[in-house]
């Protein structure tokens, strides 16, 4: 688990995210097409929150996401289903 350890500490660092929940599903994938044996965390299921999602479409968000995430793009990760919220609607959302 230290790559999924590593990548939350990269994405709070980067995007400054006040919540990751990242779910390691290559289980699920061996035999498949870009599943490496052997290799930790090539599909992957990932909410992310953060206050600089602020006023951006889900598309920007997404790329903010996807550009902290290029080397592991390069490295390991073959699929990342995502989910990204601002801030602002998960503190509203958590804080009642």
């Amino acid at each position: 688990m230290a790559v999924i350890d590593d990548l939350k500490a990269k994405l709070m660092r980067e995007l400054e995210a006040v919540h990751v929940d990242i779910e390691d599903e290559s289980w699920k994938h061996a035999g498949h097409a870009g599943a490496t044996p052997g290799v930790e965390a090539t599909h992957l299921n990932m909410v992310v929150v953060s206050p600089q999602f602020e006023g951006l479409g889900i598309m920007d968000q997404h790329r903010l996401v996807h550009a902290v995430l290029q080397e592991a793009r390069e490295r390991h990760l073959h699929a990342l289903q995502l989910k990204t919220i601002p801030a602002s609607q998960w503190t509203a959302h958590h804080s009642a």
